[in-house]
Protein backbone atom coordinates (compact mmCIF):
# COMPACT_ATOMS: atom_id res chain seq x y z
CA UNK A 1 0.00 0.00 0.00
CA UNK A 2 1.22 3.49 -0.84
CA UNK A 3 -0.80 6.29 0.79
CA UNK A 4 -1.14 9.33 -1.45
CA UNK A 5 -2.36 12.10 0.85
CA UNK A 6 -4.20 12.85 4.05
CA UNK A 7 -7.89 13.42 3.26
CA UNK A 8 -9.30 14.26 6.68
CA UNK A 9 -8.84 14.22 10.43
CA UNK A 10 -11.79 13.29 12.66
CA UNK A 11 -12.06 14.73 16.17
CA UNK A 12 -14.49 14.08 18.99
CA UNK A 13 -15.99 17.20 20.52
CA UNK A 14 -18.23 17.44 23.55
CA UNK A 15 -20.26 20.52 22.58
CA UNK A 16 -20.64 20.99 18.84
CA UNK A 17 -21.68 24.70 18.82
CA UNK A 18 -18.61 25.70 20.87
CA UNK A 19 -16.36 23.62 18.64
CA UNK A 20 -17.84 25.08 15.44
CA UNK A 21 -17.21 28.59 16.79
CA UNK A 22 -13.60 27.69 17.60
CA UNK A 23 -12.82 26.12 14.21
CA UNK A 24 -14.49 28.92 12.21
CA UNK A 25 -13.89 32.06 14.28
CA UNK A 26 -10.55 31.24 15.93
CA UNK A 27 -8.80 29.02 13.37
CA UNK A 28 -10.60 30.48 10.35
CA UNK A 29 -11.46 27.14 8.72
CA UNK A 30 -14.01 27.04 5.91
CA UNK A 31 -17.19 25.06 6.69
CA UNK A 32 -18.12 22.48 4.03
CA UNK A 33 -21.31 20.44 3.60
CA UNK A 34 -21.41 17.29 5.72
CA UNK A 35 -22.79 14.08 4.32
CA UNK A 36 -25.56 12.64 6.49
CA UNK A 37 -23.77 10.06 8.61
CA UNK A 38 -26.12 10.11 11.59
CA UNK A 39 -25.21 11.86 14.78
CA UNK A 40 -24.14 15.48 15.09
CA UNK A 41 -21.05 16.85 13.47
CA UNK A 42 -19.47 19.49 11.26
CA UNK A 43 -16.84 19.46 8.50
CA UNK A 44 -14.28 22.10 7.56
CA UNK A 45 -11.75 22.51 4.75
CA UNK A 46 -8.11 23.33 5.39
CA UNK A 47 -6.24 23.39 2.08
CA UNK A 48 -6.83 19.99 0.49
CA UNK A 49 -7.55 18.32 3.83
CA UNK A 50 -10.74 18.36 5.89
CA UNK A 51 -11.27 18.48 9.64
CA UNK A 52 -14.34 16.52 10.71
CA UNK A 53 -15.96 17.05 14.10
CA UNK A 54 -18.20 14.43 15.67
CA UNK A 55 -20.19 15.34 18.77
CA UNK A 56 -19.73 12.90 21.66
CA UNK A 57 -20.53 14.08 25.19
CA UNK A 58 -18.15 11.54 26.77
CA UNK A 59 -15.31 13.54 28.39
CA UNK A 60 -11.90 12.82 26.90
CA UNK A 61 -8.64 12.65 28.84
CA UNK A 62 -6.16 15.36 27.90
CA UNK A 63 -3.25 14.13 25.83
CA UNK A 64 -0.48 15.40 23.60
CA UNK A 65 -2.08 13.87 20.48
CA UNK A 66 -2.53 16.67 17.97
CA UNK A 67 -2.53 17.84 14.40
CA UNK A 68 -0.61 20.84 13.11
CA UNK A 69 -1.61 23.82 10.98
CA UNK A 70 0.68 26.26 9.23
CA UNK A 71 0.39 30.05 9.50
CA UNK A 72 2.23 32.82 7.67
CA UNK A 73 3.13 34.79 10.83
CA UNK A 74 3.45 32.93 14.13
CA UNK A 75 3.62 36.05 16.31
CA UNK A 76 0.46 37.45 14.71
CA UNK A 77 -1.33 34.10 15.11
CA UNK A 78 -0.40 34.06 18.80
CA UNK A 79 -1.69 37.63 19.30
CA UNK A 80 -4.96 36.77 17.53
CA UNK A 81 -5.46 33.60 19.57
CA UNK A 82 -4.83 35.42 22.86
CA UNK A 83 -7.12 38.31 21.81
CA UNK A 84 -9.89 35.74 21.34
CA UNK A 85 -9.30 34.31 24.81
CA UNK A 86 -7.44 31.20 23.67
CA UNK A 87 -4.83 29.98 26.14
CA UNK A 88 -1.45 28.95 24.79
CA UNK A 89 -1.01 25.36 26.00
CA UNK A 90 2.72 25.16 25.28
CA UNK A 91 5.27 27.15 23.30
CA UNK A 92 8.50 26.13 21.62
CA UNK A 93 10.85 27.61 19.01
CA UNK A 94 8.77 28.29 15.89
CA UNK A 95 5.51 26.81 17.19
CA UNK A 96 2.87 26.82 19.89
CA UNK A 97 -0.09 24.66 20.86
CA UNK A 98 -3.69 25.53 21.71
CA UNK A 99 -6.67 23.38 22.67
CA UNK A 100 -10.19 23.52 21.31
CA UNK A 101 -13.12 23.67 23.80
CA UNK A 102 -13.10 19.85 24.09
CA UNK A 103 -9.37 19.67 24.81
CA UNK A 104 -8.19 18.57 21.36
CA UNK A 105 -4.64 19.87 20.89
CA UNK A 106 -3.61 21.85 17.79
CA UNK A 107 -0.03 22.78 16.94
CA UNK A 108 0.44 26.13 15.19
CA UNK A 109 3.63 26.35 13.12
CA UNK A 110 5.07 29.13 11.00
CA UNK A 111 5.50 28.64 7.26
CA UNK A 112 9.16 28.12 6.40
Amino acid sequence: MKCLRLTHVNLRVEKLPEAVHFYTDVLGLEPVPRHDRGGKGAWFRLGTTEVHLAEDATPQPRSKRHFAVEVADLAEARREAEAKGIEIDQEDAGRFWVRDPSGNRIEIVERR
